[in-house]
């Protein structure tokens, strides 16, 4: 183009010569490479009088700067006047953000770069052997780039987004395995674990078929990661999902919401604890129960459900492991990031973090959702300005403090929700077929969690029987927990790595030499402790929920209590140790 007119030549000869001297803009095209290009291996005996010819051509088109040097042409043009130089100066600049760890200046880069491209590379002529490589290395450019800028906004939690994207992408290139790990990645997270596994076996199928090889090694861990539902594969810290809305909507940063059985009555009582006006400062509900119970589940799906009654935002931040929790100014970074606040910017200091929240949540009605909480003094910072607003937590013990209402105790699934979900995963078939629902529904007492990770087990193994699994999980296997793949005792073992050494060791002698029922008395002479210390022990591991309590009455006034460890966390405890590693 010049002064807005298309002056490119319409002869094919001349274009492929203008093409590759736009190649190699300002450097020097040698003459051998000019003859390559045009004719090949059998160039005629006039090629050096002809290219002379159409060199003379372009010299004639409006603005374009053509010089002779020594063997060879030289076409000048300002630097990033043409779509590949722009292309790759863009694209330079985003991956020097992401080095720098700029995620969103990084995909807004790399976006602009992708712009710039209308369709294939030099797709309006036929290209010799020199320009025909050099389209193929643009092309190639082209796919580094948009999987870069796929990596970028799967960073910033954009894998809804992603999918419709992915899915047509992994179409026109059926053996491109970095794009179909990238689609895996966007459904899991989109909480489409199926999906995602079917993603595997068609890719698998067509290389089977069409190149005799099975995926790659980075593909097969991902499948297995997938079907084990590997919390690797999660957001990394402080980029969870985020929703980027339109200039003046609120911000919404939460997991994806996914379908909870037997929840409905719970969901609508702590619906309402939040609803409620408060007199002064902000609801704060924490929902606690036994490992593997649900509260993340829960308390996601909560929030999905309550938009109308926190129109000005919905928050969601996770201190991680219980036994390395993230300190509270990290978590208060990653909603000051929700909200606006470029990461690089904002103050080290907890206080001044935990400032900044309370000013921005000051006149709007937010909701924050605190994941993994083990102690009160975590959420004490996270705690929004006015009344309007709300923390709800999700802890790995009851929580007590001046700022929390009225605990929750998140109950198990009853029986008949327990079969529910294994009669949805397993099939009837393969569940009552064995005579083993029972044994099943006893072992794991309503706990969706280590369910769920039974059923993933029984997934990755179909050869396996439910009894097997029963089996195994029995066996003392000390080990049985370093690999990755789904596994009943990962909540059990999860929520023990949250105790004091001290506490897991008591924890587990108990499990190996106490009667199903345990009484204070007992606790003691198995600990070598007195009955007060022995207590205090029991005591608070009720309220991590390692232990069940039930009341006993003997005709008088007096208030006996007696203690139960669960069937699945004796049997986790006797087979893998408190401290085994993950």
């Amino acid at each position: 183009m010049h002064d807005g007119v298309n002056v490119t030549p319409s002869a094919p000869k001349v274009r492929q010569v203008l093409a590759l001297l736009a190649l190699r803009a300002n450097s020097t095209v040698p003459l051998h490479q000019l003859v390559e290009e045009l004719w090949e291996e059998r160039p005629p005996s006039s090629a050096a009088t002809t290219l002379q010819t159409y060199i003379y051509q372009l010299r004639k088109l409006p603005g374009l700067r053509l010089e002779t040097t020594p063997g060879g042409y030289r076409l000048s043009v300002p630097q990033g006047s043409l779509d590949s130089m722009r292309f790759t100066e863009l694209a330079d600049l985003g991956r020097k953000a992401m080095e720098e760890g700029a995620v969103t200046e990084a995909a807004d880069l790399l976006h602009r770069a992708l712009a710039v491209w209308r369709g294939p590379a030099l797709s309006d002529l036929t290209p010799g052997p020199i320009v025909g490589i050099d389209a193929l290395r643009l092309a190639e450019q082209r796919y580094e780039v948009l999987e870069e800028r796929i990596d970028a906004d799967l960073l910033l939690g954009r894998h809804h987004r992603l999918i419709s994207e992915l899915t047509a992408l992994a179409a026109d290139n059926p053996t491109r395995e970095g794009l179909h790990a990238k689609l895996m990645l966007s459904l899991y997270r989109a909480g489409r674990r199926p999906d995602a596994l079917e993603v595997f076996q068609r890719i698998r199928r067509v290389l089977i078929r069409e190149l005799g090889l099975e995926p790659c090694s980075e593909l097969q861990w991902l499948h297995q990661q997938v079907l084990s539902g590997d919390r690797g594969l999660d957001l990394p810290a402080g980029r969870a999902v985020v929703h980027t809305p339109p200039e003046g909507r609120p911000p919404v940063k939460l997991p994806a919401d996914v379908p909870l059985i037997g929840r409905e009555a719970e969901l609508a009582r702590v619906g309402r604890m939040l609803r409620e006006p408060a007199l002064q400062g902000p609801r704060c509900v924490c929902v606690a129960g036994a490992p593997g119970v649900g509260t993340t589940a829960f308390t996601v799906a909560l929030a999905h459900r309550l938009q109308d009654a926190f129109p000005d935002g919905r928050l969601y931040v996770s201190f991680g492991d219980p036994a390395a929790p993230r300190p509270v100014e990290d978590v208060l970074g990653d909603l000051l990031e929700a909200v606006g606040h470029a990461r690089s910017a904002l103050p080290d200091g907890r206080a001044e973090r935990a400032g900044l929240l309370r000013a921005w949540t000051a006149g709007r009605r937010v909701l924050l959702v605190a994941d993994h909480v083990a102690a009160a003094h975590q959420v004490a910072d996270l705690l929004p300005e006015d009344t309007g607003s709300a923390v709800l937590v999700a802890g790995y013990r009851r929580l007590y403090g001046g700022q929390f209402g009225t605990p929750v105790d998140l109950p198990p699934l009853g029986p008949e929700q327990s079969l529910e979900l294994f009669l949805g995963a397993l099939g009837r078939d393969r569940l009552l077929g064995e005579g083993c629902s029972r044994t099943m529904l006893d072992l794991f007492g309503g706990l969706p969690g280590p369910m769920a990770e039974a059923v993933g087990l029984l997934e990755l193994r179909p050869h396996w029987s439910v009894g097997r699994l029963v089996d195994w999980m029995s066996r003392d296997r000390p080990t049985a927990l370093t690999h990755q793949r789904p596994h009943p005792f990962h909540h059990v073992r999860r929520r023990c790595g949250g105790l004091d050494p001290r506490t897991g060791d008591a924890l587990a002698k108990l499990a190996g030499e106490a009667d199903d029922v345990l009484t204070v008395e007992q606790a003691a002479r198995i600990l070598g402790r007195s009955p007060d210390a022995a207590e205090e022990l029991l005591e608070e591991l009720v309220e991590f929920f390692l232990l069940e309590v039930d009341l006993v009455r003997d005709g008088s006034s007096e208030r006996f209590f007696q203690y139960r460890m669960p069937p699945l966390l004796r049997m986790a405890l006797r087979t893998v140790p408190v401290g085994a590693p993950a």
